[in-house]
């Protein structure tokens, strides 16, 4: 740790931190065999990247009482972390250390500065990590506990929509539908909470301005059973449900609609593992695990089998 310093990150540091967590990102995908060892991403893709998650990673840096920390070695940018508050649960969006300082405790560094106390049961934590048995063994130095794993499934959009269309007609099978943003939000403040524990209402207000909302509703109740967010990105979820079975149509319904309409090569969702009955039914679509992960936390999350994670996975 000899010559490194540390500092709070500021406005002007949120682009350089991003395009480090993207090669340190690319350079653990390479060590999982999930990138080939020659990958190298244009500048073009990082630049067209960092506008399109810009005004998410502006939202999450501006919640109060959050925690933006940064490592340099002679004013060179090494390391970065973030923590976003919300209501009762602070939860660490991003944790990146560039390869060439990895094992030296500069994540652990990091750590202490965003968590120089421990969490306590009226303020909650929440990570979601890759990470080796080293890195999650860390994690639970700072009161995190594995709760779920977190799986990152993806599809071929081309094959994903011919299954579907192979698939019998059930009569059954709830519509969906699109709601305003002022009844999404509502929606959002009602279900979610039930699922993770904690309030996240100006998350959801975000989503509103920059997302659409499908809903499967209760016509004698008059309220969702289960609601998606959709980016015009083809970004689907976050994801929630009345029941662990009631969030499988929604999301299916965000699937559809993103293959049909974005075209993409390979899409796919962050699911925790669980969601027996919507990993259930990915599975025979044939969606496959492209990494896994963990959700790790401080407090019990209540509802995670009826809960499908945001994406991009920045957030539980």
């Amino acid at each position: 740790m000899s010559g490194l310093s540390f500092r709070e990150g500021r406005p002007g540091d949120l682009r350089a931190t991003f395009e480090l967590g993207e090669a340190a990102w690319d350079e653990s995908r390479k060590a999982r065999g999930l990138l080939p060892p020659d990958h190298r991403r244009d500048p073009a893709e990082i630049r067209e990247q960092w506008d399109r998650a810009r005004p998410f990673i502006e939202f999450v840096a501006a919640q109060p009482d959050g925690a933006y920390w940064i490592c340099e070695d002679g004013g060179e940018l090494v390391g970065y972390s973030r923590v976003a508050r919300f209501g009762a649960m602070d939860e660490l969006t991003e944790l990146w250390v560039t390869p060439p300082y990895a094992g030296r405790g500069v994540g652990r560094a990091l750590l202490e500065h965003c968590w120089p106390e421990s969490p306590t049961p009226e303020l909650g934590r929440v990570v979601l990590t890759l990470g080796t048995p080293v890195d999650l063994t860390l994690y639970t130095e700072f009161g995190v506990m594995p709760v779920s794993g977190h799986w990152h499934m993806r599809h071929r959009a081309e094959e994903y929509l011919e299954r579907r269309s192979q698939e019998s007609v059930d009569s059954t099978e709830p519509g969906v539908h699109a709601l305003t943003p002022e009844r999404a939000v509502e929606e959002w403040k009602r279900l979610e909470p039930l699922a993770v524990g904690h309030e996240r209402p100006l998350l959801h207000e975000f989503f509103g301005r920059t997302r659409t909302c499908l809903a499967v509703m209760n016509e004698d109740l008059r309220r969702a059973s289960a609601v998606c967010w959709v980016s015009p990105d083809g970004e689907i979820g976050p994801a929630v449900g009345k029941s662990p079975e009631s969030v499988v149509p929604v999301v299916l319904a965000a699937l559809d609609r993103v293959a049909k309409a974005q075209e993409p090569d390979t899409f796919g969702v962050f699911c925790t593992t669980d969601s027996w009955w919507l990993l259930d039914r990915l599975r025979r679509l044939g969606f496959h695990v492209h990494w896994p992960a963990w959700v790790m936390s401080s407090v019990p999350l209540p509802g995670l089998d009826r809960y499908l994670a945001t994406r991009p996975p920045r957030l539980l």
